[in-house]
């Protein structure tokens, strides 16, 4: 009685090492006695449940903010994007033509900025999140754009909104023409004419003088045509003295 009370009873399932529970199959098996009768136990999968509050998340890229173009275009651009310390061996990197510092902490790779479409980007990706639709490229930023180089050692951008504080850029307020901005990859920049009018009446002489004879002898400006906006201009700061500048660096020049 004993005997057959004993084969009666279910078989023990054992866990030690030799047990195998990892799929239907074993998962009524014993480690050493017989496959445990009846159907396979169901295995049931957690599937998330949708939250309607949650919405993916949508990256539309450095640079979007002046067009989808220059998003575009920004891609590799971004991707090189290094932060830096400003520390005196990143300063020797600089000097070594390893780095280019495009504004303070961001760097790229010399590599990168070999056309004025690259640099214009550049710009635009070092200044991330900040960087709004209404931001053009000027001034020193500029002529940059157009000449290469070393890039300057403060950014300048005009805005026809409002005047701001961004890291390592100089914002300033301006009414613009179209006639004043010309699209480079996507990127608004002034026209070297504009330009060569800003460094005039904004820049230092020792940086304005080197860029302005640049901008001539490149082909990209005509000294009559920033003449020409100079005496059309009436009650704008710094323009006597832009005047007295441009005699100076530009006058034999000027027909």
């Amino acid at each position: 009685m004993e005997r057959l009370l004993a084969r009666d009873r279910p078989p023990v399932l054992s866990l030690g090492a030799s047990s195998v529970l990892s799929s239907p199959r074993t998962a009524g098996r014993g480690a050493e006695g017989p496959p445990a009768t009846g159907p396979p136990p169901r295995i049931i999968t957690p599937r998330p449940v949708p939250d309607p509050e949650v919405r993916p998340v949508t990256s539309i890229g450095l640079c979007a903010a002046w067009s989808r173009h220059a998003a575009e275009l920004a891609v590799p651009i971004g991707a090189a994007l290094q932060r830096w310390e400003e520390t005196p061996p990143t300063r020797v990197l600089i000097a070594e033509g390893q780095l280019a510092r495009i504004l303070p902490g961001r760097y790229l790779p010399p590599d990168l900025l070999r056309s004025a479409v690259q640099r214009a980007l550049a710009l635009g990706c070092a200044m991330g999140a900040a960087l709004q639709s209404h931001h053009v490229i000027a001034g020193p930023s500029a002529a940059w754009v157009v000449l290469g180089g070393p890039p300057p050692a403060s950014a300048e951008m005009l805005s026809t909104a409002h005047r701001g504080e961004l890291a390592g850029v100089t914002l300033r307020h301006s009414r613009l023409r179209s006639a004043d901005i010309e699209t480079v990859g996507g990127a608004p920049v002034t026209v070297p004419a504009r330009t060569a009018v800003d460094l005039l009446r904004f820049a230092p002489l020792s940086v304005a003088a080197p860029l302005l004879h640049r901008l001539v002898d490149s082909g990209h400006l005509r000294p009559e045509e920033v003449q020409r906006r100079l005496q059309r201009m009436h009650r704008h700061p710094g323009v006597r003295a832009a005047r007295d500048r441009f005699a100076a660096v530009l006058g034999d020049a000027a027909p």
